[in-house]
């Protein structure tokens, strides 16, 4: 606890190649927060989509691709949790870059362990062998390696004929993803959305939709769809004791 009473904020780390869901993920965790009435900064530092920022008009994210614009911005970012004591989901792009560089100037996990905040890495992977290279390089670096660590397998960017089972077997068995597990990580399966394109043009988020408001509300399947994937991947943070790492 932050002073006995609050929860302490939560830096939420956004890791993962493209396309591998990781901003849909980041984005769920910020309408989590918000329908659950707490504030959340919200970081999009990948700037070349800046998907968070298209979906978060109070988004905060760095001038240029500069990396030293980057690296003051992420400065900013973090005394800003400090200073008003708000959770952060930060979105890194990539992320192996960033975090090398800026690892260099400041050892983050430290720092949060230091001003009272709790570090949590989410990594992101489709079933790809790209997609678990890429993350295990950026957690053996050693950057960034916070005690919570979340592997989100996404259902959803499996190609059409694939099972999950059949997708994501390879990555399983992987002595590398052993390791992190071994390590603590803790491996939770995104589910797919049959109706997701649906929901992005709702455009206030799932727990908006699956309320049936909205800009543009869903039909009575879909929003079943939409609670039904809500509750299946709480069930499962809640079963694995990562629903009270998040921000």
């Amino acid at each position: 606890m932050a002073n006995g009473q609050d929860p302490a904020p939560v830096l939420a780390v956004g890791l993962g190649r493209g396309f591998g869901g990781k901003s849909t993920g980041l984005a769920e965790l910020v309408w989590r927060a918000r329908n659950q009435g707490r504030s959340v900064i919200v970081a999009d530092g990948d700037a070349r989509s800046k998907t968070l920022a298209g979906i978060f008009p109070d988004a905060t994210f760095p001038p240029t691709e500069e990396l030293p614009d980057i690296k003051a911005w992420l400065n900013t970012v973090l005394n800003s949790m400090v200073k008003e004591k708000r959770s952060a989901v930060l979105d890194l792009g990539g992320g192996d870059r960033v975090l090398m560089e800026y690892g260099r100037d400041l050892r983050l996990v430290e720092f949060c362990s230091r001003r009272g905040i709790e570090p949590l890495a989410l990594y992101f992977l489709g079933p790809e062998d790209e997609d678990l290279k890429h993350v295990l390089a950026i957690w053996e670096a050693g950057y960034f390696r916070p005690k919570r660590t979340l592997l989100v397998l996404n259902e959803g960017v499996i190609r059409e004929g694939r099972t999950v089972a059949g997708a994501f077997e390879r990555t399983l068995a992987h002595p590398g993803f052993g390791r992190m597990v071994q390590a603590g990580a803790v491996p939770i399966l995104m589910q797919r959305l049959a109706c997701m394109d649906l929901v992005k043009a709702n455009g206030a988020g799932f727990y908006v939709a699956a309320s049936g408001e909205g800009d543009k509300p869903l039909d009575p399947v879909e929003e079943f769809m939409v609670c039904d994937w809500i509750d299946d991947l709480e069930g499962k943070r809640q079963k694995a004791g990562a629903a009270a790492w998040l921000p």
